[in-house]
């Protein structure tokens, strides 16, 4: 699972790559995020061994690769059942 900076830094890649075509620099991360660039290293290298990334050329950013551009759900959202006298208002009326 992964931690808020690092689901923010991966959103912002799917965003600028979906809007500008490309990945962000190291300094619009810096930028758009507030935090330094060891700690950005970090949630990337984070992301890569989540297989969320693929980073082949650490020296640069621009061999990222996004593998999935958001968390798989850990447990399927189960919907509560209904009450057994609001069903059987519909069914039998």
């Amino acid at each position: 699972m992964l931690n808020d900076f690092e689901r923010k830094i991966l959103r912002i890649m799917v965003n600028y790559a979906g809007q500008r075509r490309r990945l962000p620099r190291m300094d619009e991360l810096e930028n758009k995020t507030g935090r330094s660039r060891a700690y950005i290293h970090e949630s990337l290298l984070e992301l890569e061994r989540t297989g969320h990334i693929a980073w082949e050329n650490r020296s640069t950013l621009e061999g990222i690769q996004i593998l999935q551009a958001w968390e798989q759900a850990q447990q399927p959202i189960r919907k509560s059942q209904p009450s057994g006298d609001s069903v059987k208002y519909f069914t039998d009326y």
